[in-house]
């Protein structure tokens, strides 16, 4: 398999997630990126191979588990890599397997890649991973090299009682005055609880970076990854 494709620097990818509330979030966070060209969003891996034949992608960033009755993020990517030779896969999941790429043979390593859905991960993380991956590189994330993923990464845990109501609502696509009614406080109290919460979700964020996407994304994956609420 060739893997000098002259891939350009804004890379196309096709991302396939079930859970329309990442996807369309992730999709948002990347979609706003310049090196990063979102051609096809999809949420079953039927809908991912039929866009797959009439739309041109470099890497295809996948979620492993798609539904029981739907093929896994594996499965799809082999698929997609017989319609189109030389792709990237990058796997996210919050699910580890140390010994993924001892699946294929050596000659089918290249241009495989899995990552987890940390909590803490970072789009620019995810965009060099897109990246590497589409050269024919791969990318085992490096807290599943070490076989573990501590709770202490969770920042939910930290939020308080109505800072985690307030963030509920906020993942549900509600703006503060709303959620403010909803829970029967000021708007006042709202906004300062959420500027509290970004501190504790976002503490590092990146320049120019919306606080409040990046957030949701953060509680959205902690409550599902930890279960948390």
């Amino acid at each position: 398999m060739c893997w000098d494709r002259g891939v350009s620097s804004v890379l196309r990818v096709l991302y396939v997630e079930d859970d329309p509330a990442l996807r369309g979030i992730l999709t948002a966070i990347l979609g706003s990126r310049q090196d990063l060209d979102i051609v096809v969003t999809a949420g079953s891996p039927a809908v991912a191979l039929a866009e797959a034949e009439t739309t041109e992608f470099d890497v295809a960033l996948l979620d492993l588990s798609l539904g029981e009755d739907n093929l896994s993020g594996i499965e799809l990517g082999i698929a997609l890599r017989e319609q189109r030779p030389g792709i990237g896969v990058v796997i996210l999941s919050q699910y580890q397997v140390p010994t993924f790429l001892t699946r294929f043979a050596e000659n089918q390593r290249q241009g495989w890649s899995y990552i987890l859905k940390r909590a803490d991960l970072h789009p620019n993380y995810l965009s060099d991973v897109l990246h590497s991956t589409a050269r024919g590189l791969n990318v085992v994330d490096p807290l599943m090299v070490k076989g573990q993923v501590s709770d202490q990464q969770s920042a939910v845990s930290q939020l308080s009682t109505r800072q985690r109501d307030i963030m509920a609502l906020a993942a549900e696509g509600l703006d503060a005055p709303t959620i403010a009614k909803r829970l029967d406080l000021t708007h006042g109290v709202v906004r300062q609880e959420l500027s509290r919460a970004y501190q504790v979700l976002v503490p590092d964020p990146p320049e120019g970076a919306d606080l409040r996407t990046l957030a949701v994304l953060r509680y959205v994956r902690e409550t599902r990854e930890y279960g948390q609420r």
